[in-house]
């Protein structure tokens, strides 16, 4: 897949070589799991963060193959589910950060020029979790912005 604002192409990216195969060397049950991801969760993690975790400390290559649900599904059942979704709240505080970088550094264009595609992949977000209903209809970027 191409990447968004470049002209760059290829087929680069991580290839799932263990869905559908046992992972017979988890120790935990689905209970367990559960726990554990919930626990995680109330400590502040993100779910990506849990992933990564579960991942290095845990050795489970997938949530979903191991629970048969997904981390997200799990969150929502037990409503620990954020309100704004992980990826827009990565680009808002990205947003942020080269927003407080051109207040030092007026001139340089090329950070304003990252700021204005930032802004504009935020939008696309904004508007597809609207119409999948993750974000209600009411809710507005510019009161996060401030």
């Amino acid at each position: 897949m191409a990447r968004m604002h470049t002209r760059k192409k290829g087929k680069s990216g991580s290839k799932n070589s263990f869905y559908g195969v046992d992972h017979n060397w988890v120790q935990q049950s689905p209970k367990e799991l559960e726990e554990i991801i919930i626990q995680m969760r109330k400590d502040g993690l993100t779910g990506s963060q849990i992933g990564i975790k579960l991942r290095d400390s845990y050795g489970i290559p997938r949530v979903k193959s191991v629970m048969h649900s997904k981390m997200g599904d799990i969150l929502s059942k037990n409503n620990l589910s954020s309100e704004v979704p992980e990826d827009l709240m990565s680009l808002i505080n990205r947003y942020k950060k080269v927003s407080a970088h051109m207040l030092l550094n007026k001139k340089d264009l090329s950070n304003g020029r990252k700021r204005a595609l930032i802004m504009s992949k935020m939008l696309r977000l904004v508007r597809y979790y609207k119409e999948t209903g993750h974000l209600k209809h009411e809710w507005e970027l510019n009161k996060v912005l401030q």
